[in-house]
């Protein structure tokens, strides 16, 4: 574990101090002790003036400037914290910029909440949008003290027009007890699909699809809820506090769930739209808590519901619910128990179960655009379903549609063009409204459409044709999109096809080639340089070889 310098110790002790325990605060470098812990996190993160010079521009700036409040765009939780089953300190912050994610980080730290020492620190680097979910490192992590405190900060910057944001939120606990993993079960939800590496949830119209763990039904087009089955029991090993004669708690039971699902090239957070206390129940003669939010098909059932988003995708997507269960011991009057997704292979804490990640399938051509069936005929994107086969423009070639997704697209704003609609018209008269990230087929491959340029060559029905102008369109309507390769096309061996298909007579990319072209063109530094300022260069080289560097050491791809 790295070690603080006296002026980190000081500027983070000060901190501690002046926020409220598991408050989420903005921190501005216009404030002295804030730009002293800014300073101090940037340190440990490893973000100097050389690597980030960009970054330590706008922040003196910033510091001749007015402090501003808090900014609700900016998510950060402390999701894990604790000693792990060998003892170790350990702590798991995610971080969210909910309005995009240019070039953004998150850190955890944990310290002696006595003495201030500390005990296990990690960080994360992001760019292009997502969670950012830190977690400290194992290896170097030290033994952990009866008692903590855990410090998550992010830095984010939305767009390259946006000044960057910082803040942190703190939480001191006991941690005194046994090194063992509470006894818990989750029954919900689960993987059932054979080789399935994502908890797959599915809307379909009208079928269910082959493939996935948990499906329900919605027949019509209206946005869905987010549902998540969720079941599961946990021993919490010492007599519980406040269980009434029918099961449920009197008092001191807390909970806490949201998820964190992809919408264009940023996240958003969806907190549950329902009361969830009373799913959960408790036996105090055998100590173990019992909750159930059961999977039924109907859309909305008893499940977990979180607040529908027009603009969610079928992408992998972060879940997290917290128990504060009430016991009988005077000194710690609760256990805490988390349930959440897996973000870094570190380890958890004993108090910390983790499940796979959960991938909706319910984004993006405008409603009304014509997509060719494998027929010839055409219907529109809206009305198409997982009963349909689609022409790919390759030929004569046909993909089956697994899954579609729809919802409201308003125009993006300065600095972000891919997340912005945007009309396409061609020379032969062809016209299409896509949102900016749409992949477009052209002769050199597929092109994100706020990258298309009046005299581009892309493939069509019949052949080729020449962009005449693409440009940026005012737009509030509802948005569609396919994921193409279904069973069928995976028993011929497609599994891998780059799926595409013909709307309004342009051959255009699904949402798998859209996902993996944004990561792409975010993720490389020879299509980001002339796209982002000058003196931002450096700064988005220096996190792209920390994001190859943390890959390479866990063996994921963020």
């Amino acid at each position: 574990m790295t070690s603080l310098s006296a002026s980190q110790q000081q500027a983070i002790s000060a901190a501690i101090k002046h926020g409220k325990d598991g408050a989420k605060r903005a921190l501005h470098p216009a404030n002295p002790a804030d730009a002293a812990v800014i300073a101090a996190f940037l340190e440990l993160s490893g973000k100097t003036k050389k690597t980030h010079p960009g970054l330590y521009a706008d922040i003196g700036k910033l510091a001749g400037g007015k402090p501003d409040g808090d900014n609700p765009s900016q998510v950060i939780e402390i999701v894990d914290a604790g000693r792990d089953v060998h003892g170790r300190a350990t702590a798991r912050v995610w971080h969210l910029d909910q309005q995009g994610g240019f070039m953004s980080s998150s850190l955890a730290l944990v310290l002696c909440a006595k003495s201030g020492k500390p005990l296990a620190l990690g960080y994360a680097n992001r760019v292009g949008g997502g969670l950012a979910p830190a977690a400290t490192r194992s290896a170097s992590a030290q033994p952990a003290t009866d008692a903590i405190t855990t410090v998550g900060f992010y830095h984010s910057q939305a767009t390259p027009d946006a000044a960057p944001q910082f803040g942190m939120v703190t939480r001191t606990q006991n941690v005194a007890g046994p090194m063992t993993a509470l006894p818990n079960t989750i029954d919900a939800p689960v993987i059932s699909v054979p080789n399935g590496t994502e908890i797959k949830i599915a809307l379909a119209r009208p079928s269910r699809p082959a493939d996935v763990d948990y499906y329900y039904n919605q027949p019509n087009n209206e946005t869905p809820p987010l549902l998540v089955p969720f079941a599961g029991t946990v021993n919490v090993q010492q007599p519980l506090a406040n269980v009434g004669s029918n099961g449920q708690f009197t008092a001191g039971l807390s909970l806490s769930t949201s998820l964190w699902s992809k919408a264009g090239n940023s996240y958003s957070q969806h907190d549950s739209s329902q009361s969830i206390t009373s799913q959960v129940t408790a036996n105090a003669a055998t100590n173990v808590v019992t909750w159930i939010y059961p999977y039924d098909t109907n859309n909305p059932g008893p499940s977990l519901k979180y607040a529908p988003l027009a603009a969610s995708r079928d992408t992998t997507t972060a879940f997290f619910f917290a128990f504060t269960i009430p016991v009988t011991d005077p000194i710690n009057p609760s256990v805490l128990f988390n349930v959440c997704s897996y973000s870094w292979p570190e380890m958890p804490s004993v108090n910390c179960q983790q499940i796979p990640n959960l991938q909706f399938w319910w984004h993006c051509l405008a409603a009304g655009t014509k997509v060719t069936l494998a027929d010839g005929s055409s219907r529109a994107i809206e009305d198409v379903d997982s009963t349909t086969r689609v022409r790919t423009g390759n030929g004569a070639g046909t993909l089956g549609v697994e899954a579609t997704t729809r919802g409201q697209h308003q125009a993006g704003g300065p600095g972000n063009p891919a997340a912005g609609v945007y009309r396409l018209a061609t020379k032969k008269g062809r016209t299409l409204v896509l949102t900016g990230g749409h992949p477009v087929a052209t002769e050199g491959g597929l092109v994100r459409a706020c990258d298309l340029a009046a005299g581009a060559v892309v493939r069509t029905d019949d052949g080729t044709d020449e962009v005449a102008e693409c440009k940026p369109a005012a737009s509030d309507g509802m948005f569609c999109n396919l994921k193409l390769v279904d069973e069928t096309d995976r028993a011929r061996g497609l599994a891998g096809a780059v799926g595409t298909f013909i709307a309004n007579g342009i051959v255009v990319g699904d949402f798998l080639s859209m996902e993996q072209l944004h990561y792409n063109t975010t993720h490389s530094l020879d299509y980001m340089r002339p796209r982002i300022p000058e003196r931002y260069h450096t700064d988005y080289a220096s996190t792209l070889m920390a994001i190859v560097r943390d890959n390479a050491s866990y063996g994921v791809n963020y």
